[in-house]
């Protein structure tokens, strides 16, 4: 005779039953409660209700609170911006009437500081701008930007074909890269100037392109070695007016995780070593008037390496605008007995980049440029520095102060302004155009 075994109750089927019990049996309960207290409950025992209002109508309505565009003007129809007055040391040929040094709380110059009138936006009425270019009424964007590019690269009469490629070189009649690809900069009345060199691009395609379009042309732009199309940007960054940095990789006391460059310049190598390596790097691209540090806090304190780096760029008429970081850096008294064109940054503006900081030392700049005439800033291309970067630029005018691009603090001679004018000139008369180059490149 057989028998049956009993099985085991399933766990999901029983957890299934279980759990549509449980909440059968809670609904109920929770149903049975909800209705004692609406048929069984005393009203008068409820607390006293109270309406809040989003908006009280016996108060008068403040006014709207004025959002930042895109499009910001550069004078107000209503309320004209008066002149103002801000301090600094002039150069001696420069005569200015005295008056009292305004308190804003930050000492800027000696006590005896003269004092230079900004003159009226008044002037701009009939111009925005847009984009970090500056349009006025009747005319394009595109056609404004336009008129504010530099000429396409390369300029052959200050470059040469190598067996490495095109090297920059100096004209049989002294001319320079330095100054042939530099941007135009006129300050007629001697105010302070301050200057941005933004780094690190062409590694992200988006921040890239916005400090190209969105940040005013007189921003610097420097680029890494490594970008993917490395011309194509330096193209787009001219045809938007920017001039450009090349950045070259140095040894620092620590690369952490980063893998360094093949091109890396070490502290070990010869000085043939160094040339070769410099010059492979410099022949990646054409159309920078200098070139600028990639770390480098080890090489810049031997003595015979920075030398060795200088005398190439020196022999081939190009400059150097150090960043800021190097500490202990032997590049300025190598470049000073080179004469060399070199600029060493004040500051970096984004070492944390945060907005607080960055402020921060934007102010540093204002009150460096009102000491000294002139301040030179660096940073990265992080979407917070170009967020800041486009307002604060267009508040610099109104302080006083004029933003100047990195090549004017390097002394740009007259020569190598009208090999520029003259190379503009050349492709206006061959039909080219810069919007053209911008196209075209990709």
């Amino acid at each position: 005779m057989s028998t049956r075994v009993a099985k085991d109750p399933s766990p999901l089927r029983s957890g299934l039953v279980h759990g549509a019990i449980s909440l059968t049996v809670f609904s109920g309960l929770a149903f049975v409660g909800g209705a004692l207290i609406h048929f069984k409950g005393d009203a008068s025992a409820a607390t006293e209700a109270r309406q809040i209002a989003l908006f009280d109508d016996s108060e008068p309505v403040a006014p709207a609170p004025v959002h930042k565009t895109r499009f910001s003007r550069l004078d107000e129809d209503t309320a004209p911006v008066r002149p103002t007055t801000v301090a600094y040391d002039p150069p001696e040929n420069i005569q200015f009437a005295e008056t009292d040094l305004p308190d804003l709380g930050v000492t800027y110059g000696s006590p005896n500081a003269k004092v230079v009138q900004v003159a009226s936006s008044e002037a701009a009425a009939d111009t925005v701008r847009i984009n970090g270019v500056a349009v006025s009424t009747g005319q394009s964007w595109q056609a404004s930007r336009q008129e504010t590019s530099l000429p396409k690269a390369p300029i052959d009469a200050v470059s040469e074909q190598t067996a490495r490629g095109r090297l920059p070189a100096i004209s049989a009649d002294g001319r320079t890269p330095a100054g042939a690809y530099a941007r135009p900069f006129a300050n007629p009345e001697g105010r302070p100037t301050v200057s941005i060199v933004l780094g690190g691009l062409g590694i992200n395609y988006t921040h890239t392109k916005s400090a190209i379009d969105e940040l005013p042309p007189e921003i610097t732009l420097s680029f890494a070695p490594t970008a993917r199309g490395l011309q194509g940007w330096i193209d787009k960054a001219r045809a938007a007016g920017h001039e450009v940095l090349l950045e070259v990789p140095m040894e620092p006391y620590d690369f952490g995780r980063e893998r360094p460059h093949a091109q890396t310049l070490y502290v070990n190598n010869d000085a043939r070593d160094l040339t070769s390596r410099l010059e492979t790097l410099m022949a990646s691209a054409t159309g920078y008037f200098g070139i600028t540090n990639y770390q480098g806090s080890k090489f810049a304190t031997n003595e015979a390496a920075t030398d060795a780096v200088i005398s190439v760029l020196k022999a081939r008429g190009v400059a150097f605008v150090e960043d800021g970081s190097l500490a202990r850096s032997s590049f300025p008294d190598a470049a000073s007995s080179a004469g060399l064109r070199f600029r060493r940054a004040d500051t970096p503006i984004d070492v944390r980049p945060e907005g607080e900081d960055i402020q921060a030392r934007l102010l540093e700049l204002e009150t460096l440029a009102l000491e000294n005439g002139s301040s030179l800033g660096s940073g990265f291309a992080y979407p917070i520095t170009i967020d800041l970067l486009k307002a604060w630029t267009e508040q610099l005018d109104g302080k006083g102060v004029v933003l100047a691009p990195a090549s004017a603090v390097t002394r740009i001679n007259r020569a190598d302004a009208d090999l520029a004018k003259s190379a503009a000139n050349d492709a206006s008369d061959t039909g080219q155009s810069s919007e053209k180059t911008l196209d075209t490149t990709g």
